[in-house]
C-alpha cells in the first residue's frame, strides 16, 4: 500500500513563504530591490497582496527572511560538513559556504541586506550568530587539545573573521559582483585564518 504524506498547514505556509521569497529574489536580480513592488511580487508569485502580508509585513521584511533562512542552514552546515575536521578546515569551509550562500542571492540583495539601514544587521544578530558558530568551533578544538596562538582568544579571532567576511561581502557588492566572491573570500579567509591561528 502506498504511504501518503499529509501536508500540514504549517508546511504549506512555509512553502508559500519560501516561494514568495524566491520570486522576490528573482525580481531583485532582474530589476533591483528598489524597483520591485509588493504588487509585482504578488503578480509574479500568483498570490494576492493579502496573502503576501500574511507572510511578510513589508518589502524589507524579505531581507530579514534571508537571515532566518541562513540561521537554519548554519547549524546544518556546522553539523554535517564540519564535524570531525580540524579547526582550520572547519573555519575555511564554513566561511566559504557563507560566501557561496550569500553570493547566490545576488548583488542587489547583498547591497540591501548588508546595509546600515537594515535593522537585522543593526541589531548584530547576523554578526553574533556567525561569531557564535566560529567561537564554538574554536572552543571545541581547544577542548580537544588545539592550542591557539599566544595572545589570541577564541572570541577575538571569531570577531576578526566575521568582520572580515562582512567586508568581503560589502566589497563584492560595491564592485557589482565583478569577481567570484566565493573564491576570493576563500583565499582571503585562508590567509587570515593562517595568520590568526
Amino acid at each position: 500500500m502506498e504511504k501518503r504524506t499529509i501536508e500540514t498547514k504549517e508546511m504549506k505556509n512555509r512553502k508559500l513563504k519560501q516561494h514568495i521569497f524566491d520570486v522576490a529574489l528573482k525580481l531583485m536580480k532582474e530589476i533591483g530591490f528598489d524597483n520591485i513592488t509588493i504588487r509585482m511580487i504578488c503578480q509574479e508569485a500568483g498570490i494576492s497582496t493579502g496573502m503576501f502580508y500574511q507572510h511578510f509585513s513589508n518589502k524589507e521584511d524579505l531581507l530579514a527572511y534571508y537571515y532566518d533562512e541562513a540561521q537554519e542552514r548554519f547549524d546544518d552546515v556546522v553539523n554535517e560538513k564540519l564535524a570531525g575536521k580540524e579547526i582550520r578546515e572547519q573555519l575555511i569551509e564554513f566561511y566559504t559556504w557563507l560566501f557561496e550562500f550569500t553570493s547566490d542571492l545576488g548583488v542587489d540583495f547583498c547591497r540591501n541586506f548588508f546595509s546600515s539601514k537594515n535593522k537585522v544587521m543593526n541589531t548584530n544578530l547576523f554578526h553574533n550568530r556567525i561569531i557564535d558558530i566560529t567561537n564554538r568551533a574554536m572552543e571545541d578544538a581547544i577542548a580537544g587539545g588545539f592550542q591557539l596562538s599566544p595572545g589570541r582568544a577564541p572570541y577575538q579571532v571569531s570577531k576578526f573573521l566575521c568582520v572580515m567576511a562582512k567586508g568581503v561581502i560589502f566589497d563584492w557588492s560595491a564592485h557589482e559582483g565583478s569577481y567570484d566572491m566565493t573564491e576570493f573570500g576563500k583565499q582571503l579567509i585562508t590567509l587570515t585564518i593562517d595568520g590568526l591561528l
